[in-house]
């Protein structure tokens, strides 16, 4: 016995409300606004200093962040945010866009 198989194809189409779309299109491009783009050489240091045995042998390391100092170790990376230890008990998160440079021994990181 043989049966015959019909595939149909969707041809629905949907129109989103124009003022939705330029809605959308403005937030997102007032939120890329607001984001400081991370310095490469910045971001290769911390990805570096993030793993396992350089968060142990690095530290305290220093976050110059807006002519601020902030000192701890480096807890974890999440998108564009660094969560830093600070004495084994207070969690700081910085943007990563914001770092102007990472020091230890209280000079600038240089991986040789």
């Amino acid at each position: 016995m043989k049966k015959k198989v019909i595939e149909e194809e969707s041809t629905s189409v949907f129109v989103l409300n124009e003022e939705v779309v330029k809605e959308i299109i403005e937030v997102a491009s007032s939120r890329q606004m607001e984001l400081k783009v991370a310095d490469p050489n910045i971001l290769t240091k911390i990805q570096y200093l993030s793993g396992p045995f350089q968060r142990s042998a690095y530290k305290p390391l220093q976050f110059m962040v807006e002519g601020k100092s902030v000192k701890g170790a480096i807890q974890r990376i999440e998108d564009d945010l660094l969560w830093i230890d600070q004495d084994d008990e207070v969690v700081t998160k910085i943007e990563i866009g914001k770092i102007e440079d990472v020091l230890w021994r209280g000079q600038s990181f240089e991986r040789d």
